[in-house]
């Protein structure tokens, strides 16, 4: 449940943002009657991401045995991928995001079919992400099953649309810059577990080789169907009783996008200095 929350709190306040800054334009423009192309945007966004996340599970259920790790094994593997991205490309290209899509909103502006189709593009962008994420969840065994993967996705999309009103109708101001920065840690942290764990669902297959089994066991001390097993196995990628490639897997990907990261703050580092 705590991935799912945390998942659809960023993700839901990304698309609040969204729709949000586009209203905003269309206001400063005169053309809120444009509004219930938004509306209408958004609504289909919403639909096109729940038809996807039926697809998803209808697929699923075509592979059955070591069909289904592989299957799982892949959809963890995308999953971490599409996260890294999210974290990678999103925290160099924020700044600019705003800017970028005032930009095509004017642009569209003469044309209201065009607005719907901006914002149904963009929100079912993030609805698609959402549910692939929300998939790999459950498929690395860290969505506390159903139940709590459907609490979680709807507790993350109301504490989104709660922020999203603080900023827009409350007129409060909150520090996104640090709430983004501090999800982008978590999210890192899900994606090296759901590449831990793609590999060891191809370990199972055999389609990778384990190095070394039982690198440590704490199961006696600490299960991952625990209550506190659960939140460090979905936050943390936490595996009780792990083999050495995934340990080699998890510990990679966290030093090889730290590098990537820390990298990309020395390159911004002399520009800022430079524009001040």
């Amino acid at each position: 449940m705590v991935g799912a929350f945390l998942i659809m709190l960023r993700e839901g306040l990304e698309a609040a943002l969204v729709v949000g800054v586009v209203l905003a334009v269309l206001a400063r423009l005169g053309r809120m009657d444009y509004g219930r192309h938004v509306a209408a945007g958004v609504v289909a966004a919403v639909l096109a991401s729940i038809a996807f996340a039926f697809a998803a599970g209808g697929v699923s259920n075509l592979f059955e045995g070591a069909g289904q790790e592989v299957l799982d094994g892949f959809i963890l593997a995308v999953a971490a991928a599409m996260l890294t991205y999210v974290v990678v490309w999103v925290r160099g290209a924020r700044k600019g995001m705003a800017s970028e899509l005032s930009r095509r909103v004017e642009a569209k502006s003469a044309a209201p079919w065009g607005i719907f189709v901006l914002v149904f593009l963009t929100v079912f962008r993030e609805g698609f992400e959402a549910v692939l994420f929300l998939w790999g969840l459950v498929a690395g065994g860290a969505g506390g099953g159903l139940a709590g993967t459907l609490a979680g996705t709807v507790l993350g999309l109301g504490a989104a649309g709660g922020v999203a009103w603080l900023l827009f109708a409350g007129g409060r101001r909150i520090p996104l810059g640090l709430f983004f920065d501090a999800t982008m840690v978590l999210l890192v942290l899900l994606a090296a577990g759901m590449l831990a764990g793609a590999a060891g669902f191809w370990v199972s297959v055999d389609w990778l080789p384990p190095l070394a089994y039982s690198v440590w066991d704490t199961r006696h001390v600490l299960p991952e169907g625990s209550g506190l097993g659960t939140v460090f196995h979905t936050l943390l990628g936490y595996n009780a009783n792990p083999t050495l490639m995934e340990v080699l897997v998890y510990t990679g990907y966290l030093l090889a996008v730290g590098l990537w990261l820390a990298l990309g703050t020395l390159r911004r580092a002399p520009r800022r200095a430079a524009s001040s």
